[in-house]
């Protein structure tokens, strides 16, 4: 299967509100749509916002914050029909490969499956808020 993160475009701001919010939640996917449109148009300071695609098929989202001291992994989502096949790890691995510096991101604590998964990448804790960890790799 080959992976692509491109950035994305104000074209696909709905295949990022559909990775992120699916189809209910109408009221949280409205709030993020606006988000979403500020990220593609560049208004967020050092962040590019990507759509990940699997053999061409858009599957997910990406979001990373570049600083000359860290490389933030700001989000990551990929659609559950498309979850467990590599396609997180694929990316995920590209990003620390290509950072040359610090990766760190956060992770709901009520998220068991994506802590295995960014331990088993390398990624350790080094702090929490009351929702998520912190970890660094």
């Amino acid at each position: 299967m080959e992976i692509t993160i491109q950035p994305a475009t104000v074209e696909d701001v709905d295949h990022l509100v559909w990775v992120c919010c699916g189809t209910g939640e109408q009221q949280y996917a409205d709030g993020y749509r606006q988000d979403a449109l500020e990220q593609v148009r560049g208004e967020v300071a050092n962040s590019i916002t990507s759509v990940i695609r699997a053999d061409g098929t858009a599957v997910g989202r990406l979001r990373v914050v570049r600083t000359p001291e860290l490389v933030e992994i700001a989000g990551i989502q990929i659609h559950p029909t498309w979850q467990n096949r590599g396609i997180g790890t694929e990316v995920i691995t590209t990003i620390v490969r290509e950072a040359g510096r610090p990766v760190e991101l956060e992770v709901s604590k009520v998220n068991p499956n994506a802590e295995r998964l960014y331990r088993r990448l390398g990624f350790r804790r080094v702090g929490d808020t009351e929702h998520d960890y912190r970890m660094r790799r």
